[in-house]
């Protein structure tokens, strides 16, 4: 059971957050509306890297992002080539949102993404095999970019999946 203060600050956090379905550019999100602007962002993200296009990434990326996440550099050109990496490993990826919550600055998602691994990855020669792998994303909103972000990635589950081990 809930203590008061409990309560208080579920209701206090929950009315701070807003679940924003599909959204705008960023561009046509009226000024101080920071929730639409990160949904536009991430709606733009999920494009692009679906796509496979980083040319998109400069309107999305601060020239100085900040990658937390140690296994990139930070910047907007350290982005676009981890992404073309990524891509060149995993042609065939996808990313899905599974939930979204933005608040103020703060854009989080729970994503999924699945590929084919048809590339060697982390050293496991090919299988030709689907695979799937979630993430955790927390991005920093600034001057309707990303500006910071932070991860976490289940790579135990793609090593297991890659491995063929259950």
């Amino acid at each position: 059971m809930m203590d008061r203060r409990g309560v208080l600050a579920l209701a206090i956090g929950g009315g701070a957050t807003l679940y924003v379905p599909a959204a705008r550019a960023a561009t046509e999100c009226p000024p101080g509306n920071a929730e639409a602007v990160g949904a536009a962002l991430l709606d733009k993200y999920v494009a692009a890297v679906n796509a496979h296009d980083t040319g998109a990434f400069p309107e999305i990326h601060a020239a100085a992002y900040i990658q937390h996440s140690g296994r990139s550099p930070s910047g907007l050109a350290a982005q676009i080539e981890n992404f073309r990496r990524i891509f060149s490993v995993m042609p065939d990826i996808r990313m899905t949102v599974e939930d979204r919550i933005i608040a103020g600055d703060r854009v989080v998602a729970r994503n999924s993404f699945s590929a084919t691994h048809d590339h060697t990855v982390r050293g496991i020669p090919p299988t030709g095999k689907t695979f799937t792998f979630r993430t955790i994303d927390i991005w920093r909103v600034e001057n309707g970019k990303f500006a910071e972000h932070w991860d976490l990635t289940d790579t135990a589950e793609v090593l297991r999946q890659l491995s063929g081990e259950r």
